[in-house]
């Protein structure tokens, strides 16, 4: 962040920035980890009780669980007529920050080596289906969290100047459509709303004569659109291969900067900044091998070197650039599913996530690093039309440096931290209940399960 005359181009800078940085998700809480959140950057995966059990392996591939059609629109489960889908998701996300050394902005001056026990919250996250099918068409409406992030940390500890508390909201409305081409081929489209709202504050020189030192907090919202595409490949019964596109989101955050001395507002200043959700593309695999036993498998990229940089723009100061050199992100899964009897079906699922964070710009505001998942679920069949479907996740997180300078310009102001992220974990438990109305006579299923 670059320096403000007194008071304002510093604040601009380090708020907006960080507003664009961690723009996040979630309906109700977002989570991020000691992996940023519970996917990599600041994306969350948890958009389905019933692909969490498998770890995310086969989204893209389709299935029972409606949520398909968040990776995939020609995924939409097409179970005959009106079916519903409603998840809610607990992210228990740890991570903590060690601080070797310290200085802050200009004079250098020891900070300390106060470091956080754990800079994560926990939070809920939801996400609603609705899917109609008749003859080959299906449509779908899904509401959910595609990112998410959380980071809460006493603005009196050694990486102060670097971030104090992140909190975002972030809510995806989608519409999708599917058409069966022919027995093995079903296209499909959709179209997204994002709107995302954050407050991020850190502490800051808010003015150089007479010197005063503070803090600032950022308030800003926006709302951007973008696309899905998909299709769904029936290559025998019973296996098929999906692959699903979302489209880059572009996000013109607009608010205001509060320069704060002794936690009091002093001023409110008109910001902006510019933020592109990551485009991403989703390839999967479900082959059930035996009436009884299921495989699945995922790879997926996600487009985070879109974030290299972002800048800050107010009337009141000039713009300000924060240099981040995120790298594309990768995830890979694999599950198996076994058919206990008519009513129980268990499911289990391994996954490693790549994080698109480098070393050398990992911030405490998102302590990404690369994770391991271990997932374990199942579904009950309450009744004919009414399944049950219940997941538990531990992601371990690997620990990573943090290494930050003023010889960086954005940081100028910052002076530096240098320490590491580690003790980094997640636990994750998620419940989903489905439903399946009557069936109108003339639909029929895109795909052979």
């Amino acid at each position: 962040m670059a320096t403000h005359l007194s008071c304002l181009r510093r604040p601009l800078a380090t708020r907006a920035t960080l507003m664009a940085l961690p723009v996040l998700a979630v309906p109700v809480l977002a989570i991020a980890g000691a992996t940023g959140a519970a996917a990599g950057g600041f994306g969350l995966r948890e958009q389905s009780a019933y692909y969490q059990g498998y770890s995310f392996a086969g989204t893209a591939a389709g299935g029972d669980g409606l949520a398909s059609m968040f990776w995939n629109p020609a995924a939409l489960s097409f179970s005959p007529g009106l079916n519903m889908e409603a998840n809610v998701t607990w992210i228990a996300p740890h991570a903590s920050i060690d601080v070797y050394r310290a200085t802050g902005p200009l004079f250098g001056n020891n900070l300390g080596n106060v470091g956080i026990g754990d800079i994560v919250d926990d939070g809920a996250v939801p996400a609603t289906y609705i899917t109609y099918a008749w003859d080959r068409i299906a449509v779908g409406l899904a509401v959910n969290a595609p990112f998410g992030l959380i980071t809460d940390a006493p603005c009196n500890w050694s990486g102060r100047y670097y971030g104090c508390y992140s909190r975002i909201f972030d809510m995806n409305i989608q519409g999708s459509i599917a058409y069966k081409v022919n027995d093995w081929l079903t296209l499909g489209a959709g179209f997204n709303v994002n709107y995302i709202d954050a407050r991020l504050s850190n502490a800051q020189i808010l003015s150089a004569a007479p010197l005063t030192f503070g803090a600032a907090q950022v308030d800003g919202d926006s709302i951007g659109y973008g696309i899905n595409l998909g299709a769904l490949l029936t290559l025998a019964p019973g296996t098929t291969v999906g692959l699903g596109y979302r489209s880059q989101i572009d996000q013109g955050l607009s608010g205001t900067i509060t320069p704060l001395i002794l936690n009091n507002p002093v001023a409110k200043l008109p910001a902006q900044a510019g933020l592109t959700l990551p485009d991403q593309a989703t390839l999967s695999l479900r082959s059930k091998l035996t009436p009884n036993f299921t495989v699945l498998g995922t790879v997926e990229w996600t487009n985070w070197s879109t974030v290299q940089e972002l800048k800050v723009e107010s009337i009141a100061a000039p713009d300000s650039v924060l240099n981040l050199q995120w790298k594309d992100g990768w995830f890979f899964s694999g599950g198996v599913e076994y058919q206990w009897d008519p009513k129980l079906a268990l499911r289990a699922g391994l996954a490693y996530e790549l994080t698109p964070v480098p070393d050398a710009t990992r911030s405490p505001r998102l302590p990404d690093t690369n994770r391991l998942w271990l997932s374990a679920g199942f579904t009950y069949a309450v009744t004919e039309k009414l399944a049950l479907d219940v997941a538990y996740t531990h992601i371990f997180g690997e620990d990573a440096p943090i290494a930050l300078f003023p010889t960086e310009p954005a940081n100028a102001l910052r002076g530096s931290l240098v320490g590491s992220v580690n003790d980094g974990y997640v636990d994750i438990v998620s419940l989903a209940l489905r439903y399946k109305f009557d069936s109108p006579v003339s639909a029929a299923p895109v795909y052979t399960k």
